[in-house]
């Protein structure tokens, strides 16, 4: 379908992949189509979800300066796992499939290893300042997302180190790994601001609400607010309620709400577009665990990020590899 839908599309196509489930071969009825294709024409750069063939197609539109360099991977490896899932369906003169060759050896090197260690790490350091500085400030709300962040990005890098992971489809195989640390997510649940509180069914209508209202302002944000996402959100929702995977569930929930608010808030602080919202979208947003933690909360889950890290250091002396 991929295929079918680059050779009909009306501009030259220079690179195309797929990624995510169908990239990694995992595909099921709850999948959507996720594309790249990359084009000389850079008048046509675009993000945006469309149907086809009764499929939802999450496409991506980039021009060929974006494409992966040697360089651009070494320095940023983090930025480029999603090399490693893809499939390419068009590749006109071999040098994507060159460089993903490339990328994936070294992703599994010592020196790519320990750059994305590197990268990864300073990533974690800055969200924990940056929750203590919120915390300094009296913004609860923005030191909280600024911890889960940190123990985010630390719990992507233990699951690298541990289990070679470097999936995009992140939010979903997160929490289902880390619960295998069965002291340290005890620990993480009872920090968290994520209720299980039962009332599953209702949380795909949150996101909905949300979106609906962001349209209702005039945000443009097509790739985010399209009403495909909508259903594109309802397919990934049925997923995780089939399989019991409720944590995953509301974690996925307020990831997405979360980038909702960095693409309209115009650098708001958090507690200032919170607070404008409408009080029945605030009750909504509280529910998928956008609440201020308290600061000890807060505290628990940077150190807990520490923790994980820790992990990662004692799983790179067993490799005989230096974290810093």
């Amino acid at each position: 379908m991929a295929q079918e839908f680059v050779s009909e599309v009306p501009f030259n196509v220079v690179y195309a992949s797929v990624g995510g489930s169908t990239g990694r071969g995992e595909a099921d009825q709850y999948s959507d189509l996720d594309l790249v294709i990359y084009t000389d024409d850079i008048s046509l750069t675009d993000a945006k979800n469309v149907m086809y063939k009764d499929e939802i197609i999450q496409l991506e539109i980039e021009h060929c300066s974006e494409f992966p360099k040697q360089k651009n991977i070494i320095d940023n490896p983090w930025d480029y796992r999603f090399l490693q899932e893809i499939c390419i369906i068009y590749d006109s003169d071999g040098e994507f499939k060159k460089i993903k060759n490339w990328a994936i050896q070294y992703f599994s090197s010592a020196k790519g290893t320990k750059r994305i260690s590197e990268q990864v790490l300073g990533i974690v350091e800055e969200r924990k300042n940056w929750a203590l500085h919120c915390m300094n400030q009296g913004n609860m709300y923005s030191a909280t997302h600024a911890a889960l962040g940190a123990w985010t990005e630390a719990a992507f890098l233990y699951l690298f180190l541990t289990q070679g992971s470097l999936s995009t489809n992140d939010l979903i195989d997160l929490i289902p790994s880390i619960q295998k640390l069965e002291r340290h997510f005890a620990a993480f649940k009872t920090a968290c601001p994520f209720t299980l509180n039962g009332q599953w069914s209702e949380i795909p209508a949150i996101l909905k609400r949300f979106r609906s209202y962001l349209r209702k302002q005039g945000f443009s944000f097509e790739f985010g607010l399209s009403p495909i996402q909508d259903l594109l959100y309802e397919k990934k929702a049925a997923r995780l309620l089939e399989s019991k995977e409720y944590m995953s569930l509301l974690w996925q929930c307020y990831g997405e709400a979360f980038c909702l608010y960095a693409e309209t808030s115009e650098n708001d602080w958090f507690e200032d577009y919170f607070y404008e919202l409408p009080e029945s979208l605030q009750q909504d947003l509280r529910k998928i665990g956008f609440v201020p933690l308290p600061s000890h909360k807060i505290q628990t889950i940077c150190t807990l990020s520490d923790e994980l890290i820790n992990l990662v250091y004692h799983e790179k002396n067993k490799k005989n590899i230096s974290l810093y």
